[in-house]
């Protein structure tokens, strides 16, 4: 095994202005190309130094009764007419604007007819807008709000299955583009993959490239959403090229393999493996994985050369990860502030050297919660606008309220085209295309500045070799990588990442926190079962390759330069056949693919636990872990019988609406009651149920979600969920339950009366038993029961209306 450990990833595209929250900052441009088709897009700093912006120009347009002279030739009467086929719902819209556009710059889909539609509901009405391709007359786009459907929205369960919904979505990709074949749409991964929720909308998402040439292309992309009642959504397709080369390959098949378990090498590193998919207070999951080094990128299928990630990058990539400690002594090292929290003012006092001066920049200022662990911070921003009203240059800096520490520092730049032309000041990063500073003195200042900026740097950080000089679009930067170590491994996801402009201003910084304390102990309490040469040849047995086309180009640069759209046959590593590169578990020896918020609906059967099995509610708690509603526990057993708490009801149905990732608001979270804090399992469901008027918050009272969870509470809970709390009081008094013979034990009568109208709940032997104790068991079998009877009721639960 080669030498070199492994940093985080860093989807590396100057050119991407796409931002995803909780999406990975730091990390080695090599994983990053290893897996471009998943990151690329979430890449949130530009490692060139300069965030360029996608400018589509029109260079000709004709009015929607205006056809002469273009390229159209369908027309837009032809166009609408193929939108009421295949979309019924538009029948009960009003066409109101219909427009043409040809493009000679935008890739793929150059000559289009735009459709606007107007829905009117009662007294508001809203309008949406599809495309129809002008020369295929094939659909492009179309969008209907989840609330502009009529009242009979697909619930649990679901009428048709996620099978037959797929057979749907490829008898109407036939319909609505014909010259794609079901034979030629191939599944792909991405974050729109279909999601179950227990309570809300059953929707199934595909994904799907298509086939040129016999060739599954990344530019050819269709996205539709079908509901459970087997009706279309939404339906999105994009061309990215006309013009393809020959699908004729110079490497073979098995030399690309070959040569990818070749170049592998697996490093060693700590994984927070929930870090950027769950809340800030969330105990981090620490594993031991080995990671696969930067070597294994898409390549080109004829020459066997790397892809650059931008074709008008020029920047060498590592073989083999290496690192370099940094100088124990610091000039001025960094000092954590001690005291109270930092004014804005006291903030930017720390950084004014590297705050902007002019007073063509207007400051703001918000204290909020930082999202990767929820410590105050200070977010400066200022901008600026030119005089023709565009918006310009604009600074951006994240401080720690408490320690004073640098997080982040941005210089976001737009294309030249937005400026008024004249001559752009030196702090526009404009003046100089050539580095006036050597490599020697870049590398010197960026280690300054880290030592600066980062607590201990010498002790926690080391340079990576993926650090240098780099030249984007004519200009020279300098790019260098801190990565943290804690010990002898690198901390996956944990680095400094500093960008320079050629004169050495600093243009980015970006700084993953420290590890705190309680991490350290975690990371202690890991230890290493796999050998490394073992988990080699494990990765090296279900790697592979595949033929595909991939494609860049199609936009701006900051200068205004285009990019021309290339298509390139290229190979990309496989593992297993997925796309997506797992990282190996050093204890387990299982392959686990770490960051993405992957579809929950797998499609597989549900396993339940063995002590679940044979018990009387086994199929509603299979239900519930299907759906996400609850998990085996670390002994790998549900335990049905177990005791539930009143937190535990309100996580259960907060999970029902929101499976994959629950429902926060960073800076609100543990602010609604005198006793549940923001690190408390139960914040999130607490914030949730504030929000949709289920609970009524109070900072200075308490909740208890400690306390055991009762028959009668959680009665009450869920009528305040259907908003039939009110409605509950006119039946306090009702015959059915006035008869039960402990009716006087019960406070909440009405609600009981309305579970038990409901079929939610019933009362044995003349009794409701109101005080006695909830298990997972039975609320599982009262949860899907109301999954069951959601669409009947006047309020959905999920909140869609």
């Amino acid at each position: 095994m080669k030498k070199g450990n492994i940093s985080g990833r860093q989807a590396y595209r100057g050119n991407s202005t796409k931002k995803v929250a909780k999406t990975v900052l730091a990390g080695t441009l090599g994983l990053g190309l290893l897996q471009v088709p998943v990151w690329a897009a979430g890449a949130e700093v530009s490692n060139s130094g300069t965030n360029f912006a996608t400018v589509q120009v029109v260079e000709k347009a004709a009015a929607a009764d205006q056809t002469k002279g273009n390229s159209a030739k369908i027309t837009k009467e032809q166009a609408a007419q193929k939108m009421l086929a295949l979309f019924p719902d538009l029948k009960d819209a009003k066409l109101d604007d219909t427009s043409y556009s040809e493009n000679e710059n935008m890739p793929g889909n150059q000559s289009v007819w735009t459709l606007n539609w107007t829905f009117t509901k009662g007294n508001s009405s809203h309008t949406i807008g599809t495309t129809v391709d002008a020369i295929t007359g094939d659909v492009l786009s179309y969008y209907k709000p989840y609330f502009l459907l009529d009242d009979d929205k697909a619930y649990y369960p679901p009428e048709i299955t996620k099978e037959q919904a797929e057979k749907l979505a490829k008898d109407f990709v036939a319909k609505a583009a014909p010259s794609i074949s079901a034979e030629k749409l191939i599944p792909m991964n991405s974050y729109y993959n279909s999601s179950k929720s227990l309570f809300g909308p059953v929707m199934y998402n595909f994904n799907y490239n298509v086939k040129v040439n016999g060739i599954p292309s990344d530019g050819e992309n269709i996205r539709i959403e079908i509901d459970g009642k087997g009706r279309v959504n939404s339906y999105n397709r994009m061309t990215f090229a006309l013009n393809y080369p020959s699908s004729k390959p110079a490497i073979s098949l098995s030399q690309a393999t070959d040569a990818y378990k070749k170049d592998l090498s697996l490093s060693l590193a700590y994984v927070a493996f929930n870090e950027y998919m769950s809340s800030s207070n969330a105990k981090k999951d620490w594993r031991l994985e080995y990671i696969p080094s930067p070597y294994l990128t898409v390549v080109d299928a004829n020459t066997g050369k790397r892809h650059v990630s931008t074709p008008d990058t020029e920047y060498v990539i590592p073989k083999v990860l290496e690192y370099t400690a940094l100088p124990s002594s610091a000039s001025k090292p960094f000092t954590p502030h001690q005291g109270s929290t930092l004014s804005s003012e006291e903030a930017l006092k720390l950084y004014a050297d590297i705050a902007p001066s002019s007073k063509d920049y207007t400051l703001s200022s918000n204290l909020s919660s930082y999202w990767m662990d929820g410590k105050q911070v200070w977010n400066l921003n200022w901008n600026k606008r030119n005089s023709i009203g565009f918006p310009s240059d604009s600074i951006s800096m994240t401080i720690d309220a408490n320690t004073g520490q640098l997080i982040g520092y941005y210089i976001n730049s737009y294309p030249m085209m937005y400026n008024t032309g004249e001559t752009k000041k030196s702090d526009d990063n404009s003046k100089n295309n050539t580095a006036v500073i050597s490599e020697s003195k870049a590398r010197e200042k960026a280690i300054g500045l880290v030592q600066r900026y980062y607590p201990d740097a010498a002790k926690y950080l080391k340079i990576s070799n993926e650090s240098g000089a780099q030249k984007s679009d004519g200009k020279t930067s300098y790019r260098y990588v801190f990565q943290q170590f804690y010990k002898d491994l690198p901390v996956y996801g944990h680095q400094v990442m500093i960008v320079l402009e050629g004169d050495g201003k600093l243009r980015n910084y970006n700084a993953s926190l420290p590890l705190s304390q309680d991490n350290e102990k975690e990371l202690d309490a890991l230890s290493v079962s796999i050998k490394s040469e073992d988990a080699l040849k494990a990765y090296q047995k279900d790697l592979g390759a595949e033929l595909r086309y991939t494609s860049d180009g199609g936009y701006y640069t900051e200068s205004s330069k285009y990019v021309e759209p290339t298509v390139t046959l290229s190979y990309i590593p496989t593992y297993n056949g997925e796309r997506s590169l797992p990282f190996l578990n050093a204890v387990t020896g299982k392959s686990e693919v770490n960051g993405l918020w992957g579809s929950n609906d797998t499609g597989s059967p549900v396993n339940l636990p063995s002590d679940a099995v044979s018990h009387s509610a086994s199929k509603d708690l299979a239900t519930l872990l299907e759906y996400k509603v609850i998990a085996p526990g670390s002994d790998g057993l549900i335990h049905p019988d177990a005791d539930l708490t009143y937190g535990d009801l309100l996580d259960m149905i907060s999970k029902a609406v929101y499976p994959d990732h629950m429902y926060y608001d960073s800076g609100r979270l543990g602010k609604q009651y005198k006793d549940v804090t923001a690190d408390s399992p139960y914040a999130e469901a607490v914030q949730m149920f504030s929000d949709r008027g289920w609970l009524q918050s109070n900072p200075s009272t308490e909740l208890h979600p400690e306390q055991k969870l009762t028959r009668e509470k959680l009665a009450e809970t869920i009528v305040k969920v259907l908003h039939y709390d009110r409605l509950s009081k006119y039946f306090d008094t009702d015959p059915t339950v006035m008869s039960l013979s402990d009716a006087t034990a019960i406070q909440n009568k009405g609600s009981v009366e309305i579970m038990i109208k409901l079929g939610l709940m019933s009362a044995k032997d003349g009794k409701f038993e109101p005080a006695k104790t909830v298990t997972k068991a039975e609320a599982a079998q009262i949860l899907v029961h109301l999954a069951h009877i959601q669409g009947k009721v006047d309020t959905p639960i999920s909140g869609y209306r």
